[in-house]
């Protein structure tokens, strides 16, 4: 049976990716972002035209749902990760739009974009993995983190209170064609002849490719049955910077890079180890599994490059 998918974010990183694979699945997409798709995601070759809009916009955003009446929702709109409180106060407005929508319209599953950002440290003091259900520490850090645990909370008050289906996936680093830093604009640097010094977001670091977040995203929001309000979705191994340099080197032999570091990385590496999340649940009701490794990865990644390097710009 066909769908209708609303896809906030669908111009960004994730929202884009989604929403080709989406369209490939023979269902109906409606994107909604405030910016047009960069260049660079423009060559995924999304057929659907995005409506430029604000989510946060209560009146544009109910008319719209109105007008195309979704039956599913891939939430991913976020706004620059600037360290200030606009950062929780949009994506307050956003999620409550999108939960009184579904409230109204009988919308069947939101699946929201969440972030492993939210759990502080991964292990419990006993050593033990956190998983999705444990409570999440409150405690200053940064107002990504605080952003995605109040959309979540939101999320989580519309579902026991009014019924509506709402699922969280808490993402660790996802990366892949298109994604305009880290690893993938080091790269897509290199590539076009510039310095390129790729590096980990963390010392230990639990990248994702993009493909399995996008595969775990579809079997989230279709699902005929029942779901837990969250699920992990990371690799379930972690990554030194000497594994990317080895990746980088099979993939792109010829290519001059160093290993760089996180500008800041004096602020994101003490906020938690990155072992790898706990992805039982995902693998017990979603079905779902990383199959993509650092080496597969890194080596899809290089292949994108060298076929668009002609019409990719910096």
């Amino acid at each position: 049976m066909s769908c209708t998918v609303l896809i906030t974010g669908a111009n960004g990183f994730i929202g884009s990716h989604t929403s080709r694979s989406i369209e490939a699945l023979g269902h109906r997409i409606v994107p909604i972002d405030v910016v047009p798709r960069s260049p660079d995601l423009s060559l995924l070759g999304i057929r659907t035209p995005s409506h430029i809009m604000n989510v946060t916009d209560a009146g544009a955003f109910r008319a719209l749902c109105e007008k195309e009446r979704p039956t599913h929702v891939f939430h991913a709109a976020h706004p620059p990760r600037n360290e200030d409180p606009s950062v929780i106060n949009y994506c307050y407005h956003a999620m409550t739009n999108i939960l009184e929508a579904a409230k109204e319209f009988g919308i069947k599953r939101i699946v929201y974009s969440s972030s492993a950002s939210i759990y502080g440290q991964l292990k419990k003091p006993n050593g033990e993995l956190v998983k999705e259900e444990d409570a999440v520490s409150i405690y200053p850090t940064y107002f990504y983190r605080a952003a995605k645990t109040v959309s979540e909370w939101m999320g989580d008050f519309y579902k026991e209170k009014h019924g509506v289906d709402f699922v969280a996936l808490r993402c660790s680093s996802v990366y892949g064609p298109g994604l305009y830093r880290s690893i993938p604009l080091e790269l897509k640097k290199g590539i076009l002849g510039q310095p390129c010094r790729p590096f980990l977001t963390r010392p230990l670091d639990d990248l994702i490719y993009i493909d399995d977040v996008v595969d775990a995203i579809c079997r989230a929001l279709f699902a005929d049955k029942r779901l837990s309000r969250a699920y992990n979705i990371g690799l379930d191994k972690a990554y030194i910077s000497k594994d990317l340099q080895r990746a980088i080197q099979k993939a792109l032999p010829d290519l001059k890079f160093e290993i760089g570091q996180h500008p800041n990385a004096a602020e994101v590496a003490p906020h938690r180890n990155r072992d790898p999340l706990d992805i039982s649940l995902a693998k017990r009701e979603l079905g779902w599994t990383p199959k993509i490794y650092l080496e597969e990865g890194i080596a899809r990644l290089a292949a994108w490059l060298k076929e668009h390097k002609n019409t990719l710009r910096l």
